[in-house]
């Protein structure tokens, strides 16, 4: 597991979430707070200040994707293609910094946040974490994650002796998910 051999940087203080609208960004973030998770979603989509989104300080990023054709079904809006052109526009730079994207088409809310959360606690080394203590009951997990998100408690992770702790920026870690299967 590469995530063992690193401590990334504590607190984080939630993620960021951004997407065009309709991808789902406020109702994945609603979800993400039964994991212990705080995410803030950010309308970088309807700004024309292309660098909003870390505006809140350096917080890892997570893009939400969905078609022009999932788009107008979601919110039965009267879009024509080019407003949706101008909204990828409007998040060139928040794509480039993004830490996870998630095309969400053909994904249920539960499978977005669900995978988010696994991301997160690679990321973090809470994946570790948790098979190192045996921690296997949900609620406790739920607790971690949210003392790990504001740097109440930092998780002990048993990281191999000649790598030592490193740090590295967000964007390292960078994931794609097109499609999840159950």
């Amino acid at each position: 597991m590469p995530y063992a051999h690193y401590q990334p940087v504590f607190p984080i203080n939630g993620i960021i979430l951004v997407g065009v609208c309709a991808a789902g960004k406020s109702t994945i973030s609603r979800l993400l707070t039964s994991y212990g998770m705080v995410a803030r979603s950010v309308a970088q989509e309807h700004s024309q200040v292309p660098t909003l989104f870390s505006r809140q300080g350096d917080h890892p990023v997570v893009l939400l994707s969905a078609s022009f054709s999932s788009v107008r079904q979601r919110r039965r809006l009267a879009w024509t293609f080019h407003h949706y052109e101008e909204q990828w526009k409007r998040l060139q730079l928040a794509r480039q910094k993004a830490n996870l994207i998630i095309r969400t088409d053909a994904l249920d809310p539960q499978s977005v946040a669900q995978a988010i959360v696994e991301w997160f606690d690679q990321w973090t080394g809470l994946s570790t974490f948790f098979k190192q203590q045996h921690i296997t009951d949900s609620a406790q997990q739920t607790m971690i994650r949210y003392q790990v998100t504001w740097g109440i408690v930092l998780p002990n992770l048993m990281i191999s002796p000649d790598s030592g702790p490193r740090r590295y920026p967000f964007n390292r870690n960078r994931l794609t998910i097109q499609q999840r299967t159950s």
